[in-house]
């Protein structure tokens, strides 16, 4: 089989695209190369270029599309309102529509949980989501977009994901437990915005193997499905982050800012359990542990690079022209070549 990734080379993408390799399929991947195309495995074919001005060619030869490709962040898309909008929602549509036009029944969808907004209750797929900032509606719109064209021959997937973490090989320093290692390791402190507030995490590698999972589904598996290994407050993140740097040796001490949120989200996984078959396997300090190993080998341990914190290098690139234009459009070809 024949899969497509759009955003393969992001930091869920450069985690799936080795495992799906692994696992026999051919791999094709749709990235604009914002933040490098060169921690891709070779034996991936690449095509650089963006899901707004997709192609319909690129389908060719494709049996399913998990997709990626996103603006992934609140303050990205507070600094581009209108980017956030086109690329989230209208690439997403663009995208499903041409796989709908050319029959491809699985389409997997990569949302998020952050749609439930602030709630003090724990939600399921049921709940009306009702979300108040951009990005969280952008990826509510993708979603609209998706179930439009659900029915016989086109089966969409969309996982709405907890907070993702842990190491990938395009790194990312800017998620909640990621950044409670960099300033534990950089200032000897974890801040905690507000303790008390609600988030459901996910290891990056078990959100790979989720989309492996949906890509595996028999066909008449479809819908919405919250995806997490568990609910915790900030504090609880912050608490084992920090019994885990202690372990190996560093001195941390946790500060608490009780500032407010717009967030603050429970989710029940029950469905992804029961109908997706899916359950996430590595905890909370598994995946600290994974960073730190990483780190502690030097292996993406250079806190100041801009690459590894989205808001910094999107800045930087949409300041310089360079957001939606970094390579030249089109160009197919196996990295390595």
């Amino acid at each position: 089989m024949k899969v497509l990734v759009s955003g393969g080379a992001g930091y869920i993408g450069s985690t799936l695209v080795p495992m799906l390799l692994e696992r026999g399929y051919q791999v094709r991947v749709v990235d604009w190369g914002l933040f490098g195309l060169d921690h891709l495995p070779q034996e991936a074919e690449i095509v650089v270029g963006n899901v707004l001005d997709f192609r319909e060619e690129w389908l060719d030869g494709i049996d399913a599309v998990i997709h990626l490709a996103a603006l992934s962040n609140d303050p990205m898309a507070d600094f581009s309102p209108r980017l956030n909008y086109e690329v989230n929602a209208a690439g997403t549509a663009l995208l499903a529509q041409m796989c709908y036009k050319r029959g491809i029944k699985r389409f997997v969808m990569g949302s998020t949980c952050s749609v439930y907004g602030f709630t003090h209750e724990e939600v399921d797929e049921e709940w009306e989501a009702r979300p108040t900032y951009p990005y969280a509606i952008s990826k509510l719109m993708a979603e609209r977009a998706l179930q439009c064209l659900e029915g016989d021959g086109f089966g969409p997937i969309i996982l709405r994901k907890g907070t993702v973490i842990g190491w990938s090989p395009r790194m990312r320093y800017d998620l909640v437990a990621n950044t409670m290692v960099k300033t534990a390791l950089t200032e000897g402190r974890i801040l905690v915005r507000n303790p008390h507030l609600w988030r459901p995490i996910l290891d990056v590698k078990d959100a790979a193997a989720a989309y492996i999972r949906s890509l595996e589904a028999p066909s008449n598996v479809r819908g919405v499905f919250n995806v997490a290994l568990d609910n915790y407050t900030v504090g609880q993140i912050a608490a084992e982050v920090a019994e885990v740097l202690r372990e190996r040796g560093f001195q941390v001490k946790i500060e608490h800012q009780n500032l407010m949120d717009v967030r603050n989200y429970r989710v029940s996984t029950r469905k992804a359990e029961e109908v997706l078959g899916f359950r996430p396997t590595v905890t909370l300090k598994e995946s600290v542990r994974g960073m730190l190993d990483k780190i502690q080998a030097g292996t993406n341990a250079d806190f100041h690079n801009p690459r590894y914190y989205n808001i910094e290098w999107w800045r930087r690139m949409v300041e310089e022209g360079l957001a939606l234009h970094t390579q030249k459009p089109g160009h197919i070809t196996g990295y390595g070549q």
